[in-house]
């Protein structure tokens, strides 16, 4: 990946851009005026995808685009309907050393994709992405390519370059443990056989002294996720993002039937520090892997929006935070609906809430 740059307008990335032969990722924010078409009859070759801002180094921004081109060795694959994923061990190059992926983050189908792709990648294979999409959470299509945009959708970057990925979220527990008695996806119908809206309502209210009305439901959730217990003790944080009429709580992301899992509280100093924690993981993976000094390319950064939403003005103190402790000039990304990255060999973990950075050499 090389030769970054943000365009206010799409007809700025177009201008200078017009003539490249390789081919361009663009992570676009959703304020963006944005045409497929226009960039079909650009003769650019592109893939990419809408997030609700994208990142330049310690700046975020709710319209423009973030541009990167890939090398000449990084093969892309558009995966139209993620339900029916069908690439192998055999589809990608020998030389692949990790994967990128964006997907849209409001999909449904999200975990058994990750589980197939999981299955298809080679061994020891890094992973990170993110999830595409608005922040109305309405799905609509999000990921884009020369064939055209598209929902339910995912692109799959496969790179030559090394990557140390850092995962850290900063959440603290407030109450707990529960278990999903009954789930459908990404809706909670109960929690210890109990309306799942019922518990998150009396704890929520009890610490935050605020009740819950018909139209702050996200305002005052996004104070208080779900957080899910792995076998290995990981949280994997799970973002409340409505109710619906029946009591039922909407994530972002899966939750498994008979899941245990904790309310979490947040805290800004420790969601600040938590950043910096990630990218501190991922140095310490690449001094340790790196006997001999190899060229950075740059870090790429996947952190959830609602970290955002939750920190507001200091979340500037947030990416001050990765920049002191990434040893490159250029850190670029996407604020998401959801982050991606691999756990060694053993499973790909779909987050919410969380900051997910790659050292990328």
């Amino acid at each position: 990946m090389k030769n970054l740059g943000y365009y206010e307008t799409l007809d700025e990335f177009i201008k200078h851009t017009s003539g490249n032969i390789n081919e361009f990722f663009l992570f676009v924010a959703e304020r963006t005026e944005f045409s497929i078409s226009k960039l079909q009859n650009s003769n650019i070759k592109f893939c990419g995808a809408i997030f609700p801002q994208v990142i330049l180094n310690e700046e975020t921004y709710e319209s423009g685009i973030v541009s990167v081109e890939l090398d000449k060795e990084t093969e892309s694959f558009l995966i139209k309907d993620i339900e029916n994923f069908e690439l192998t061990k055999n589809d990608f190059n020998k030389d692949v050393d990790s994967i990128s992926i964006v997907i849209d983050g409001l999909s449904s189908k999200i975990t058994p994709f990750l589980e197939s792709l999981f299955i298809s990648l080679p061994l020891d294979t890094e992973i990170i992405g993110g999830g595409a999409g608005k922040l109305t959470l309405k799905q609509e299509p999000v990921i884009f390519t020369n064939e055209g945009i598209f929902q339910d959708a995912a692109i799959i970057l496969a790179l030559t370059s090394n990557l140390y990925v850092g995962v850290e979220n900063g959440w603290e527990y407030l109450e707990g443990p529960f278990i999903a008695t009954s789930t459908n996806k990404n809706i909670v119908h109960s929690l210890n056989f109990e309306k799942s809206f019922d518990i998150y309502k009396k704890i929520v209210e009890k610490d935050s002294g605020i009740k819950f009305t018909d139209d702050n439901f996200f305002e005052l959730a996004k104070s208080y996720p779900l957080g899910i217990i792995k076998f290995d003790k990981e949280i994997v944080v799970r973002d409340p993002i409505a109710k619906d009429e029946d009591g039922n709580i909407i994530l972002v992301g899966d939750l498994e039937q008979n899941s245990t899992v904790n309310i979490l509280k947040g805290n800004k100093e420790n969601l600040i520090s938590s950043s910096g924690t990630a990218a501190l993981k991922a140095v310490e993976k690449k001094a340790s892997a790196c006997r001999s000094s190899c060229a950075l390319e740059g870090v790429v950064l996947f952190d959830c929006i609602s970290r955002s939403i939750f920190l507001e003005d200091r979340f500037k103190d947030e990416l001050k935070e990765v920049k002191k402790h990434v040893p490159v000039q250029d850190v670029f990304g996407a604020l998401t609906l959801g982050e991606i990255a691999n756990n060694g060999n053993e499973y790909i973990n779909f987050y919410n809430k969380t900051c997910v950075l790659g050292i990328l050499c």
